[in-house]
């Protein structure tokens, strides 16, 4: 659902003039965020009775964005109403607050000044109390994500019936800071069920496959003598019950047809064998004999036949049996496109030759790297087509698997020595496209080995009351395809040994069903998420000086 809301032009004009008054433009770019200057009735008042509330800000800020950034829990009976006077905004009630009821309102972090459109740094919340006493229940914790910011927290109190983000507003909420950080006040006693939603059509409901969301690791329980939960985390993750489907198709000569697909395809499931071309004037089908992904966009991909089309016959690529990247399943698809009598007439190149480390470097524990050419190859011969020359222009064994048609994945069959110079020679004789392009010309290039004080490593302590389902992820900040795992030992020591340098995280997480992954949990049916917790600091890896004494508390 898109909501679509008109400005009259003398609210524009209001806007208008409000801005004006911040000063003429020039100097120094405005770039510190809005606050909350006071609040009527202030924090922690008792016995409220009036039906409003006022709340001022430190300057102009952007009123709509006010005004759908305030959260009021309990939730309010009847409308609201909202007056402006400056800086300073008047919430009215309809109808009377409800008795002995501790309220807490928070204005999130979607509130922008004026100047230059800055966001408040962090929500702001006040709490009061309509009668003698104020709830004292809080929450804190984070919320990580990529851009966690603007993301909400749901909080449910537990009765009998379970609740559901998708169908029931939240009792309280919050929305978190720019650093993910969030703070629930004015909770009242009883257990309670917290939920992180990123809420993009701002129903405070949970939206499948729209919203992103975060499970729990536990509920929690707030009484009068441990009023004060802290350190409850939640990561940010998407739903995904939607198989792929084709967007579209080109054929962009005879032989290359592009399919597009709705979203990213486990790319380890699909063949050939997956396609197929059929031309329904003739009753006729054509095989794929090659597929290979579209360098430019991941969900892309191109499917190779070998025979020509009929350009004034009706022909349609027929998809079956392919996977998404969360496991839906599109079972049978046809889609009709326009066939093309363009001549394919050049022959397939290497286009690069990429290896783990930057320069063509190859890591003497692990030797392989990867060869992409320019378009889907058929290789006649391995060992002709490829070649590994050592310093000594001695051959090197090696073994060649296929990722896709246009990507082969090279390795030594013998780890080299540090510090080796090597010549990779791909001979193009050996190698023909779906039109049977070839060319009888070589490719060179020059890789060495790693030189093993290139490396770093991390070292520390775990503390946790269930150890031995510990995992650790060391994560690169810049590149999220480099991770390193460990687990702690029996002394609850533990190490990453030969890391690239760079700047990483480390996660810890308690593995409760022994698979490795950490598990976020599911909204329906609910699944608790399995704990985890990030070391504060970042941790900078240099070569040739590891890292020690890092504690983790996971408890």
């Amino acid at each position: 659902m898109i909501r679509i809301e008109v400005v009259s032009i003398v609210t524009a004009l209001l806007l208008w003039s409000c801005a004006s008054q911040i000063g003429p433009s020039g100097g120094e770019v405005d770039k510190i965020p809005p606050k909350v200057e006071s609040t009527y009735p202030t924090d922690k008042t008792v016995n409220f009775s009036d039906n409003y509330v006022l709340i001022e800000f430190d300057e102009y800020v952007d009123k709509r964005s006010v005004q759908e950034a305030i959260f009021i829990s309990p939730a309010i009976d009847g409308k609201i109403e909202y007056d402006w006077s400056g800086r300073e905004l008047e919430i009215i009630f309809e109808d009377s607050l409800r008795k002995n009821i501790t309220y807490s309102i928070t204005i999130g972090t979607d509130v922008i000044d004026l100047n230059n459109r800055n966001n408040m740094a962090s929500s702001y919340s006040f709490t009061f109390s309509t009668g003698e006493e104020i709830d004292v229940g809080q929450v804190e914790g984070n919320v990580f994500a990529k851009n966690a910011l603007g993301t909400l927290v749901f909080a449910y109190a537990l009765s009998d019936t379970i609740p559901n983000p998708a169908t029931q507003k939240p009792d309280y909420l919050s929305q978190v800071g720019v650093k993910g950080e969030f703070l629930l006040r004015g909770m009242g006693t009883g257990r309670y069920r917290l939920f992180a939603v990123k809420d993009e059509f701002r129903d405070l409901l949970y939206n499948a496959t729209d919203d992103m969301f975060g499970v729990p690791e536990k509920d929690i329980e707030l009484s009068r003598e441990d009023s004060i939960v802290t350190g409850l985390n939640f990561m940010l993750s998407i739903e995904d019950t939607t198989a792929p489907s084709i967007s579209n198709i080109t054929n962009t000569d005879r032989n290359h047809i592009l399919v597009e697909f709705t979203e990213a395809i486990d790319s380890t499931k699909l063949s050939p064998q997956n396609f197929f071309v059929y031309d329904s004037t003739e009753s006729k089908s054509y095989p794929v004999v090659l597929i290979y992904k579209d360098n430019n966009k991941s969900q892309n991909y191109f499917a190779c036949i070998s025979d020509s089309l009929n350009v004034d016959n009706e022909n349609y690529i027929v998809a079956q049996g392919i996977f998404d990247k969360k496991g839906n399943q599109l079972v049978y698809e046809s889609f009709s496109f326009v066939a093309s009598d363009k001549v394919d007439t050049l022959a397939p190149s290497v286009k690069s030759v990429s290896t783990e480390y930057t320069g063509g470097i190859i890591d003497f524990m692990d030797p392989y790297f990867d060869v992409r050419f320019d378009d889907g190859v058929i290789i006649t011969d391995d060992e002709k087509a490829f070649t590994l020359l050592d310093g000594d222009s001695l051959v090197v064994s090696i073994s060649v698997a296929e990722i896709d048609a246009a990507n082969k994945r090279i390795r030594f069959n013998q780890n080299p020595r540090p510090n080796r110079e090597f010549e990779f020679i791909v001979d193009y004789g050996f190698t023909e496209d779906a039109a049977g392009n070839s060319k009888d010309t070589t490719f060179n290039s020059k890789l060495s080995t790693i030189s093993e004080l290139e490396f770093s490593a991390v070292s520390g302590i775990v503390e946790s009351d269930s150890t031995g389902l510990v995992k650790l992820v060391l994560e690169n900040l810049t590149d999220n395809k480099t991770r390193y795992r460990s687990q702690p030992r029996a002394d609850k020591s533990f190490s990453f040994e030969r890391v690239k340098p760079g700047n990483y995280l480390l996660i810890a997480f308690i593995d409760r069903n022994n698979n490795s992954q950490l598990d976020l949990g599911t909204i329906d049916p609910f699944q608790y998420s399995e704990k985890f917790v990030y070391y504060p600091d970042t941790l900078k890896l240099n070569a040739r000086w590891p890292v020690g004494d890092v504690q983790v508390d996971i408890k």
